[in-house]
Formats: structure tokens, C-alpha cells, sequence
């Protein structure tokens, strides 16, 4: 087995903090990556050098990967459900730590602290896996696609009629749409947050693999580059100098699209 890994910033904002963050097992091959959602802030003031959404990415990740260590040896698809509720616990002290409640929040500039999330255990032929939102999971197969996590946001109402403002935008989707239940019904997207419902939107599954696939989990700067067959060969490949070769695609797909290519990303590749 082959792993790589990667952190690639955003080219729109040197100065942003960074964000995404991930965890690889060092006794097991448990891979763990989440993407804090971007705060808010208004006019005039500074974004925080310290994020407390990267805050809450690495606390989960850290809280599931260990979940997970202590369960490996009997592993099985319920697991997945449990170990997330126990990270999304954590990230739910963290925002209680920081004043940070439904009784406090304006869904603005004060709100909880999110991410999104995906993991990987990898045991018996079998990968357990768990999303939510738009951090994702994809296997290759001779550089075919066989398997892709839904990206989340297919119960997003689409006739969604947005706010006056970009802010007014925001509010409603924070306040009315994330980890929404309506009528035993999901209709929106779902965040790690500590809030209960986000479990509703979690994504889990079990997938048998074999030797020469490709596991990737990413954050969602690199959706855009799962369907690009220069992306995907890399790894049909996974040549010794990898991660330049990866380096120089982003480089020139960023030239040539930077809001499809430039935002911050993270990715964790195994080579089964």
C-alpha cells in the first residue's frame, strides 16, 4: 500500500488561514480530512489569523481517526455513524468553549463553527466510508471511476429563492438550510457542528476494493479535478515524483480557471 497526501492554499488569499486538515492513522490505514466552511466577516474587518472552523476540521479529525483506532479490530459499517457522532460532540464543545450556542449565533459573523468531512478505514479487502457535504470519496480501477460519495447537496431545494443581500443569502442558508429536517424530510445540507441533525445528511457505505485501486478522499477544491483524465492518470501511474506532478496541473489549471481550480484543497490518495 501507497499513500500520498497533499495541502494545496488557495491562490486567491495568501493571507487566509488555512482550513482544511487531515489525519492519516499511524497504526492502521484510517484516513481522516475535513474542510472548515469560511467565516464571515463584515466590512472593514480582518478575517482571523487563527480560523475557528480549521480549528473545528482538525479537531474532528483527530477525534475520529482515534475513535476509529480503538475500534479496528472489530470494525463493521455501524461503527461509522457512532465514531461521527463522537467527533461531531467535540466540535460541539469547541463552539460551546467559544460562546458559541443557537441562543448566541446571528448566522453572520457570530455563527457556529463548521466543516465538512470525509473518512476512510480500510480493513479486509473493504473500505468503510463516511461523507458529508462536498468533502468526498472516490476509488479508480485502471483509471476508471468506480465509486464516488454524492456530493452533498442534492436536497438543497433548487427553486431556493435567495435573500435582497449576500448577507441576507447567507443567513437563510445557515439559519433555514444546514443539518435542515423538515417533516422527516432532508432539505438541506448538512455541517459538522455539534448540531444533532447533521448525522441525517451523513453519507456511509462499505465498498469491497482489491490490489491496484486508487482510494481518494478530497475537500472540495479538488471536486473539479476527479473528472479530469490528466488527474486521474496520475494515479493510474503514481509516478515517484508525484506530488510535482500534481503541483504543476494545479499551477496550470489555475491559469486557465481559477474559480473551478484555485481554492484552497486537500487530498489523501492510497495506492491498495
Amino acid at each position: 500500500m501507497e499513500i500520498f497526501s497533499t495541502f494545496i492554499p488557495s491562490v486567491f488569499n495568501d493571507l487566509h488561514p488555512k482550513e482544511d486538515y487531515f489525519v492519516i492513522s499511524k497504526k492502521y490505514p484510517i484516513f481522516a480530512i475535513a474542510d472548515g466552511v469560511s467565516l464571515m466577516v463584515n466590512e472593514g474587518e480582518e478575517y482571523p489569523k487563527i480560523s475557528g472552523a480549521g480549528e473545528v476540521a482538525r479537531i474532528f479529525c483527530k477525534t475520529v481517526i482515534f475513535e476509529a483506532e480503538k475500534r479496528f479490530d472489530n470494525f463493521s459499517e455501524r461503527d461509522l455513524k457512532e465514531i461521527f457522532g463522537v467527533g461531531n460532540e467535540a466540535v460541539k464543545d469547541y463552539n460551546v468553549s467559544q460562546g458559541r450556542i443557537e441562543d448566541t449565533i446571528n448566522y453572520w459573523d457570530v455563527d457556529l463553527f463548521s466543516a465538512t468531512m470525509a473518512l476512510v478505514v480500510l480493513k479486509d479487502n473493504r473500505i468503510y466510508w463516511m461523507s458529508l457535504c462536498d468533502c468526498g470519496v472516490v476509488v479508480f480501477n485502471n483509471g476508471k471511476n468506480i465509486f464516488q460519495s454524492p456530493n452533498g447537496w442534492e436536497n438543497f431545494p433548487k427553486d431556493w429563492k435567495e435573500g435582497k443581500s449576500d448577507k441576507e443569502k447567507v443567513i437563510e442558508r445557515h439559519r433555514d438550510y444546514r443539518n435542515a429536517v423538515k417533516d422527516g424530510k432532508l432539505v438541506g445540507y448538512g455541517a459538522v457542528n455539534g448540531q444533532e441533525n447533521a448525522i441525517y445528511y451523513l453519507n456511509t457505505g462499505v465498498l469491497n476494493v482489491k490490489e491496484g485501486n486508487k482510494v481518494l478522499l478530497y475537500t472540495d477544491g479538488f471536486e473539479n479535478y476527479i473528472n479530469l483524465k490528466e488527474f486521474i492518470d496520475i494515479f493510474n501511474v503514481w509516478p515517484k515524483n508525484i506530488e510535482e506532478i500534481i503541483k504543476n496541473l494545479v499551477n496550470d489549471k489555475g491559469r486557465e480557471d481559477l474559480s473551478k481550480y484555485g481554492r484552497e484543497k486537500s487530498l489523501i490518495a492510497v495506492s491498495i
